[in-house]
């Protein structure tokens, strides 16, 4: 756990301590709202934490991981001081192939949505440095049991509202 920790904190920090560089965005399609949200999320930390830090505007993927791997050879040759890219979407595994064929340095931090087969072998080999995701199981449970309570309720008794925590996956925890 401390590990996990002190790896979480130092990556945060390489993003957040690289006053003068910039960062990258990758969105699957912009009319996804919990892609939208994501990247909401992710602009907030830096304006609490480092709002000299610029993130650029995202670039939709489409979904496509050929797309996905354009833009991020595009912003690697581009933004030689692109520190780090957030992928939130569809795609990542052609922004994973484009960070693969790219030269590693240890300055950039890769962030990816969802922990699945692919973005778990690039926590393993370095790609990626952390993946944030959905616990699956306690959604599924969470989402039947909200959809019990809302029948039960009946029209009149309103919205029915669930926040689900996320969990962080490195190197370390895979």
């Amino acid at each position: 756990m401390v590990l996990f920790l002190f790896d979480l904190v130092h990556s945060l920090r390489l993003l957040v301590l690289n006053i003068t560089r910039v960062g990258g965005i990758l969105l699957g399609n912009f009319r996804y709202r919990n892609q939208e949200m994501n990247e909401s999320g992710f602009r907030s930390y830096f304006r609490e934490h480092n709002s000299e830090f610029t993130l650029l505007e995202p670039l939709a993927t489409y979904e496509s991981a050929a797309a996905a791997r354009e833009l991020t050879e595009n912003l690697l040759k581009e933004h030689p001081d692109l520190c780090g890219l957030f992928v939130s979407g569809g795609g990542i595994t052609g922004a994973l192939s484009a960070l693969r064929s790219s030269q590693k340095r240890d300055d950039f931090v890769a962030v990816g949505y969802e922990l699945f087969d692919e973005t778990r072998s690039a926590l393993i080999d370095g790609t990626l440095t952390m993946v944030i995701s959905h616990p699956m199981e306690t959604f599924a449970r969470e989402t039947i049991t909200t959809l019990i309570k809302a029948k039960k309720a009946g029209a009149d008794a309103g919205a029915q509202r669930v926040a689900l925590g996320f969990e962080i996956h490195t190197s370390e925890n895979v």
